[in-house]
């Protein structure tokens, strides 16, 4: 692929993200696809394979945010061949009635048009103090 359809890939995958079109995201993943997450949140770790990533990382993640009030703005997308980094905002109230909004660096490798891996990096204190204390 070339780095546009990279690009092109991750950002629809971002827009389905977003808009929470669970059909969407199953299909930009890569059924062995892996989502990385550092740290000691509660959704931190390595989930391995698109299952794992619906019941592990998304089912403890979303939870914790009120349905429908999720926002991503997208700040900038660099792709270099299948490789592609993103910068976004995102935006919610929590589940606890409260403002989130934290930012993102997230790397993305996409294979055969379909995500492979995905490395995030978020302001881990932060989610840890607005979302999980």
């Amino acid at each position: 692929m070339s780095s546009a359809e990279s690009k092109q890939v991750v950002l629809q995958f971002i827009a389905d993200l977003a808009a929470g079109n669970i059909e969407g995201i199953q299909a930009g993943l890569a059924d062995d696809a892996t989502w990385w997450l550092p740290g000691n949140l509660p959704v931190s770790g390595t989930f391995t394979g698109k299952q794992a990533i619906f019941e592990g990382f998304f089912a403890k993640a979303f939870p914790f945010f009120t349905p429908g009030t999720m926002s991503i703005e997208v700040k900038s997308a660099i792709a270099e061949d299948d490789a592609v980094a993103v910068e976004w905002v995102a935006t919610a109230v929590t589940a606890k009635s409260q403002p989130y909004k934290n930012y993102y660096h997230v790397r993305f490798d996409v294979k055969d048009g379909r995500i492979q891996a995905v490395r995030e990096y978020v302001d881990s204190l932060y989610a840890k103090e607005v979302l999980f204390a």
